[in-house]
């Protein structure tokens, strides 16, 4: 009830509105009781308001406005009545000390009376709109944040979609290459292909894992590729243990190196070399560029990746490119 009907800020207006003016006008017991019942007064005018009028029927329903002048109305009527039982059960008559005596009988007396007690409860009924506007602010900024929640939930359900075919296509190409070439290794390609599948399905379901967790993965990964390339590939990893509590999207560093391997070309007598390294609160994946001349990249692999930082991080990542080397800023820090 408290909550419902902000009793709590009632209470302080009903305590300073007729503080301002009493204790200025007045003073001693006579102050003390006009105060009291001037409190008693706006309290009353607060509860009612809060009780009877809803603003919020304006801009959900246009068709309750009648009723809401009705409402208005009979507030500011049961407002004349509560100031007026309670002017009269106090003897001296201080709150309605402008009809005390000869003037009891006089309509102009009362008319004034009466409008001095419709403004102050039309000062009531404005706060209580503010309120409701107040309130309806919050309940659609509430649901515009669901809304959004709800919408970043599905884009990455969506772009992880993407990236499983996309991983599962290139690893069994992978593996018909190694059957032809290499027979004897088939088996070991497949039982990390299978430990890489396995973290696939427990951690996919996740919007974000360890660093720790992701570079496990990736040196399974990275077994596969060196399995088929040997010394013509290699990577580097040089992360401190301070920072492999960082969270990151499941599966980024797989997509970065598939992405390397797929746009460059390398041999025995000329490496591709992959740096994974930390900077000043990114993860940084270098490597050197010896791309594909007649190679034309769609962009989707980063893409995704950068829409999925945005989504868990508020920031995407960051590409750096020149003759030399292709490398991605990774944003981990807070």
């Amino acid at each position: 009830m408290i909550s419902k009907y902000q009793l709590k800020t009632g209470a302080i207006l009903a305590a300073v509105l007729p503080g301002i003016f009493v204790f200025s006008v007045s003073s001693g017991k006579e102050a003390l009781l006009r105060f009291i019942f001037s409190f008693c007064c706006i309290l009353s005018f607060w509860v009612i308001n809060f009780a009877l009028v809803d603003f919020s029927c304006l801009w959900n329903n246009k068709k309750e406005t009648g009723k809401l002048l009705w409402r208005i109305m009979l507030s500011t009527l049961l407002a004349i009545v509560v100031f007026v039982v309670i002017g009269f059960a106090d003897e001296s008559k201080l709150l309605l000390s402008q009809v005390k005596g000869d003037l009891m009988y006089s309509p102009k007396a009362w008319f004034y009376l009466i409008l001095r007690i419709s403004l102050l409860n039309g000062l009531t009924i404005l706060i209580k709109y503010f309120y409701d506007l107040s309130a309806k602010s919050r309940r659609v900024e509430l649901e515009l944040e669901t809304l959004k929640r709800e919408n970043l939930m599905a884009l990455h359900e969506s772009l992880k979609q993407q990236l499983n075919p996309h991983f599962l296509f290139n690893s069994l190409n992978t593996l018909k290459s190694l059957v032809k070439q290499h027979q004897g290794q088939s088996l070991k390609f497949i039982d990390e292909l299978a430990s890489i599948y396995r973290y696939m399905l427990v951690y996919n379901g996740r919007p974000e894992v360890t660093l720790d967790e992701e570079i496990r993965f990736l040196e399974s990964y990275v077994g596969l590729l060196q399995i088929r390339y040997g010394d013509a590939f290699t990577v580097s990893i040089r992360i401190p243990p301070s920072i492999l509590a960082a969270r990151l999207p499941p599966n980024t560093l797989q997509i970065l190196i598939e992405n390397v391997v797929k746009h460059n070309v390398f041999s025995q007598k000329r490496p591709l070399k992959v740096r994974i390294c930390e900077e000043s609160g990114f993860l940084i994946v270098e490597n050197n560029l010896q791309f594909k001349k007649t190679d034309q990249t769609s962009g989707v692999g980063l893409s995704n990746i950068s829409n999925r930082f945005e989504i868990l991080k508020g920031k995407g990542i960051i590409v750096e490119k020149n003759d030399l080397f292709f490398k991605v800023w990774l944003p981990i820090g807070d």
